[in-house]
């Protein structure tokens, strides 16, 4: 539907202002009956209506009152011919203000976090937790954004995520948990992942820890259970193995290699300390792997542990970590 025209809207107004005529009134009528679309708009704009604290003040005011204190206050002889044209502009300006007003507050109340439908919640610098009213749990990395339907209470609980999240969801077989991230999204019944959006390369990698999801785009989807990750970039959807449960290091604090190679560590590096950026690796190819455990490490802890297991240089500079022999 691409929307009802200016002179709709105007009938809209006049009669939720109760300024409507017998002929405009059964006009409105016919056009509202006329389809579901039309009904629902109408439907729309009266709940948005009667809600506007804003739009009931302004059917308090007194247009002529308010001009006359006006004249009288910037020194306006009262006696003064008005215009013709006075009445029709306050006429038309009392139709339009209202029309606009609604518009406006119908598009906050379906699209702006605390204005109507949707809450939000934020974390600073720091791992956040927040605990819906569904009872699912959700842990956002720094500096992430989560907007979801207040009360979470529709047929489906839809959320929005920018940055990165690890979700616990409350089991609901009846109302799916469904959340939006950049262009692919996540529908579970019950279940717990991490879900993340690199901002810099649009990617997104979803890593299930428990149970299954839906993981899809405008143009394919797939199923990823426990112990899977999927990598949504330009290229499309790709499905590989979960190595280990690094990916959450963020929230448990705890980085574990088991007999992990040095492309492994190197991917956990990146994912895991915001010092790191991007890897340049000029050593030779190694053979080895490293088996350790690390709980809330710095990176020079880590970085000491890599240099003497591999035997190469680990270096940081400007925010790129440099392996040579």
């Amino acid at each position: 539907m691409n929307g009802p025209d200016k002179y709709i809207d105007e009938l809209i107004v006049k009669s939720l202002t109760g300024d409507i005529s017998p002929v405009e009134k059964k006009e409105l009528n016919i056009w509202v009956e006329k389809s579901d679309e039309n009904s629902a708009y109408f439907g729309q704009m009266d709940k948005v209506w009667n809600k506007s604290e804003a739009l009931e003040s302004f059917l308090s005011v007194d247009v002529e009152a308010d001009f006359e204190q006006f004249k009288s206050k910037v020194g306006m002889n009262t006696k003064s011919v008005r215009l013709p044209l006075y009445r029709s502009v306050i006429k038309i300006a009392a139709v339009m203000i209202p029309a606009i007003l609604i518009v406006a507050a119908y598009g906050l109340y379906e699209n702006v976090a605390g204005f109507g439908k949707w809450e939000a919640f934020a974390s600073s610098d720091a791992v956040e937790n927040v605990v819906l009213a569904d009872a699912s749990e959700v842990s956002l990395n720094a500096n992430s954004r989560l907007v979801y339907e207040k009360g979470l209470s529709g047929a489906e609980r839809r959320l929005k995520l920018e940055g990165e999240g690890y979700f616990k969801v409350a089991k609901n077989p009846d109302r799916p948990f469904i959340v939006k991230i950049g262009n692919a999204e996540v529908k579970v019944l019950g279940t717990e992942f991490n879900l993340e959006e690199n901002s810099n390369t649009g990617c997104i990698t979803l890593a299930v820890t428990e149970g299954r999801v839906l993981f899809s785009s405008d143009n394919e989807a797939i199923e990823v259970v426990a112990g899977e990750k999927a990598v949504f970039n330009k290229s499309g959807m790709k499905k590989s193995l979960l190595l280990s449960e690094n990916c959450i290091a963020w929230k448990t604090g705890n980085i574990v290699f088991e007999n992990a190679p040095l492309s492994e560590v190197l991917e956990t590096m990146v994912d895991h300390f915001k010092e790191v950026e991007a890897i340049e690796n000029n050593s030779t190819e190694s053979e080895l792997r490293i088996t350790s455990r690390f709980s809330n490490p710095s990176l020079e802890d880590v970085l000491v542990e890599l240099r003497i297991h591999f035997k190469k240089k680990f270096e940081i500079n400007d925010n790129k970590l440099i392996i040579s022999d």
